[in-house]
């Protein structure tokens, strides 16, 4: 029971942390932010269009313990895309510059680009957390290999339908 409580109230306090980094990103004020919560903030304002109702009223709905296969996550959305920046800008693992570059020469928009390592990305922390496994790298990279060579409009399409277990076999 105590470790329960302990892991809802980390969850609890990364959700206020991230509110209080949402406010900061929306007034356009990032002092007082270090590195990491500036990238994030950064990516929220990116997202802000698209996302500003579930940022407001996060407090209000939202549950660290949703199921991401039938409820969105917002905040794990800017982390995911976080993650991707993160391995850009420091090019590990290498497949994931490769893959970004192939669909930035196919004239893919760099922000959907980085959406679709994400999606690729998300299978893996799913499995992490959800079903206890260690994270595949050698999977992620052959995967991000594959799809290379892929339409970026057809792949995105294919994500968003199927799954990758068929490809992690």
């Amino acid at each position: 029971m105590i470790d329960q409580d302990i892991r809802k109230l980390l969850q609890n306090r990364s959700s206020a942390r991230m509110t209080a980094i949402w406010q900061k990103a929306k007034d356009r004020d990032l002092t007082g932010l270090d590195d990491e919560q500036q990238r994030l903030a950064k990516i929220m304002a990116e997202h802000e269009d698209d996302l500003n109702l579930h940022f407001e009223n996060a407090h209000l709905v939202y549950d660290p313990e949703q199921d991401p296969d039938t409820e969105y996550d917002p905040f794990l959305h800017i982390t995911v895309h976080a993650i991707v920046e993160a391995q850009l800008e420091v090019g590990d693992p290498i497949e994931v510059v490769q893959f970004f570059n192939a669909m930035r020469q196919k004239k893919y928009h760099r922000h959907d680009a980085i959406h679709l390592v994400g999606q690729i990305l998300s299978y893996f922390i799913f499995e992490m957390t959800k079903n206890q496994k260690p994270f595949d790298l050698d999977t992620y990279r052959r995967l991000l290999n594959k799809y290379k060579t892929c339409d970026p409009q057809e792949l995105a399409e294919l994500l968003e339908k199927e799954p990758l277990l068929s490809d992690t076999d």
